[in-house]
């Protein structure tokens, strides 16, 4: 345990210099934060143009949190980077298990993406008249955390099985987050879809930590909000537990037959 910490927590630093040399608090606030707020605020206008207060808080609601999923897929192209830039071999060889060394890399997006939905949600909701129950609106973050986690797992999922498919990065990034914004409750809720969609938006990241927040914001019962916290903790669990095979059989097959340090 002592390995998989030390592998994690250097990972971690080494991603953080990296993210510091792309970024600057300049870079962040005006170039990807505002991006991010305009989105949030492009789909909270539909729903003023509705004529709805309803929806405009239903609109705001889903996309300040789908924010934080937008940040925590892009572990999705950290595998492919470190493939073609031939370090990959190298992770594989850290003193913890595979999985491991490449989770610390990506946290830094994942806590970009927290504090940029926190932001959001602090910083959105006055403007559009939307009602927070403030001051237990400051567990907010919390769960939006969790769902990040949950959201993380399913990123690392995604990048287990696109590092045989380098040239598909980018359409696997897109595709990750845009399943997401569109059947876990984010701009419509999941009783829109058919009942096969909406079992398989059950084992979605995000469907049960948003119905937890929506919950929260409008004052239900406790206990169903946590049960929708914990339902989100396990399904971000099953996607990190499939990542973890679909790495281990990466690997093995790499050393089989001498591709792990090839880029495609």
């Amino acid at each position: 345990m002592r390995d998989q910490l030390r592998v994690l927590r250097h990972g971690l630093f080494v991603q953080w210099r990296v993210f510091r040399g792309l970024h600057t608090w300049r870079t962040w606030t005006f170039a990807w934060l505002s991006r991010l707020l305009v989105q949030a605020c492009f789909y909270a206008l539909i729903g003023r143009m509705l004529g709805s207060q309803e929806q405009v808080d239903y609109l705001l609601i889903g996309n300040l949190v789908a924010i934080m999923a937008i940040d925590a897929t892009v572990v999705v192209l950290l595998a492919v980077g470190e493939r073609q830039s031939g370090t990959l071999a190298l992770m594989v060889a850290a003193p913890a298990t595979h999985l491991t060394a490449y989770l610390g890399k990506g946290l830094v997006h994942l806590g970009s993406g927290v504090a940029a939905s926190t932001i959001a949600f602090l910083a959105l909701p006055p403007l559009f008249g939307v009602a927070l129950p403030w001051p237990w609106a400051g567990f907010v973050p919390l769960m939006i955390l969790v769902v990040g986690v949950a959201c993380y797992c399913y990123g690392t999922c995604v990048a287990a099985f696109v590092l045989g498919f380098p040239s598909a990065r980018w359409v696997a990034l897109n595709l990750s987050y845009l399943v997401l914004m569109t059947f876990t409750g984010v701009n419509v809720p999941t009783s829109f879809w058919p009942d096969w969609v909406r079992a398989l938006t059950s084992v979605l990241p995000m469907t049960h930590g948003l119905a937890a927040i929506r919950s929260f914001v409008a004052g239900g019962p406790l206990p169903g909000v946590f049960a929708d916290l914990a339902l989100e903790l396990a399904v971000g669990a099953g996607w990190i537990a499939v990542a973890a095979l679909g790495f281990d059989r990466m690997v093995t097959r790499g050393r089989r037959d001498g591709t792990i340090e090839f880029a495609s």
